[in-house]
C-alpha cells in the first residue's frame, strides 16, 4: 500500500473539521487499496463498493471522534473490515428473502431508488451535475441511450427492449456495464447525498 501520508494527514484534518472536501479527498486516496483489500476477503465487487460507500458515510458521522486517531490507515481498515462483515450479513439476509424475477435480473445490483436520488441531487448541485455529465461522456452511445431510458424516462427493461429491439438480457447487461463504468462517480455522489 503506497499512501501519500501528508495528503492523508492534511485531508483527515479537514474531515475532522467538517470539511466535505477532506472526506472526498480521503475517499480518493484510500479507494483503490480498500477495493483490493475487500476483494481479497470477499469476491463480490458490489458488496465491496457498497462497503466502501458505507465506510465513508460512517467516518463522516463520527468525525468528531477522529481527532484521537493516531494510525489513520490502521483505523480506517479496522472499521472497514467491520463494515464489510455487516454489509455481507445484510446481503445474505436479503438474498435469503428476496426472490429474483423470472429472468433472474438482480435488481439489488442496480438500485433504482439510489440512482433516482443521484439524478435528483445532480440536478440540484452544479458540481455534482458537472461530475455526472463528465462521467456520462465516457459511455458508448448505446449505453447512454439505455441509461436515459431506464433512469431518466423510467422505462422498464421490457419497454426498453421493445423500443431498441434488443433482448431484455442484453438491455440489462448493457445497463449493468454502463453503471460499472460510472461506479466511482456514482459512489462519490451517493456519499454526498447521504451526508446532507
Amino acid at each position: 500500500m503506497n499512501y501519500n501520508h501528508q495528503g492523508i494527514i492534511k485531508n483527515w484534518k479537514l474531515l475532522i473539521e467538517g470539511e466535505k472536501q477532506g472526506l472526498y479527498a480521503c475517499f480518493s486516496l484510500f479507494y483503490d487499496d480498500l477495493y483490493r483489500f475487500g476483494m481479497s476477503l470477499y469476491r463480490d465487487p458490489e458488496l465491496i463498493k457498497e462497503s466502501i460507500q458505507n465506510l465513508f458515510i460512517e467516518l463522516w458521522k463520527i468525525r468528531d471522534k477522529l481527532s484521537e486517531v493516531e494510525n489513520i490507515q490502521q483505523y480506517v481498515f479496522t472499521i472497514y473490515k467491520r463494515i464489510i462483515y455487516k454489509t455481507n450479513q445484510k446481503y445474505a439476509y436479503q438474498e435469503g428473502l428476496v426472490a429474483l424475477d423470472s429472468e433472474d435480473v438482480p435488481e439489488h445490483v442496480i438500485s433504482v431508488s439510489s440512482y433516482e436520488a443521484i439524478l435528483i441531487a445532480s440536478q440540484e448541485d452544479e458540481h455534482l451535475k458537472n461530475r455526472l455529465r463528465h462521467a456520462l461522456g465516457s459511455l458508448s452511445p448505446r449505453q447512454k441511450e439505455i441509461i436515459q431510458m431506464r433512469y431518466f424516462d423510467c422505462m422498464s427493461f421490457k419497454e426498453i427492449s421493445d423500443k431498441t429491439l434488443l433482448t431484455e438480457r442484453t438491455v440489462y447487461n448493457t445497463l449493468h456495464n454502463a453503471v460499472n463504468v460510472l461506479r466511482e462517480t456514482l459512489l462519490f455522489i451517493l456519499i454526498t447525498i447521504n451526508l446532507d
